[in-house]
């Protein structure tokens, strides 16, 4: 009994080490480059999403995304990849890297894997579009980074953002 409960412990201790061994092996480097193959082999642009569980505008931002009318737009242009700044040495190095200050902040890449635009409009990071000019910005980039993306499409987004909006500042969400 005592050698099955020495091998048990032993086991256990193994895996714990290989499993953070493991995690702490991956880079910046190396989970950009897994996002930008996969999004490359999708034919899809990156957009990038820096947050934490924490920030009330970043889950609005995530509810967006999840939204099923949303996600069925931009996932015809973009591989949308959250990373919580605040749980992995890799999500905050690529923030240090590719994000504006604050959160929630967002980074668009082309397939190549080079900056097409982020989330500063020139001001600043405008985070979740929620004003007139922060609508208007984000627009702006989906149109720089995807030319076909329609009118009608970003009317639609434009209103799933302003709806999300109002639901947080009604505690509704």
């Amino acid at each position: 009994m005592k050698s099955k409960l020495k091998m048990l412990f032993l086991l256990t201790g193994l895996f714990v080490f290989s499993n953070t061994f493991c995690q702490n092996q991956f880079d910046k480097s190396d989970t950009l480059t897994l996002l930008l193959n996969n999004s490359k082999v999708n034919s899809k642009k990156l957009f990038l999403v820096f947050g934490w569980e924490g920030c009330g505008w970043c889950r609005v931002f995530d509810k967006y995304h999840h939204d099923s009318i949303v996600n069925a737009i931009l996932s015809k242009y973009f591989m949308i990849a959250k990373i919580d700044i605040r749980k992995t040495k890799a999500g905050v190095d690529l923030y240090k890297t590719y994000g504006k200050t604050g959160t929630p902040s967002w980074t668009i890449f082309d397939l190549k894997g080079d900056v097409l635009i982020d989330s500063d409009n020139g001001k600043g990071n405008i985070g979740y579009p929620a004003e007139e000019n922060e609508l208007e910005y984000y627009v702006f980039a989906l149109r720089k980074a995807v030319s076909t993306i329609s009118e009608s499409e970003c009317e639609i987004l434009v209103t799933k953002l302003k709806d999300y909006r109002n639901r947080k500042k009604q505690n509704v969400l």
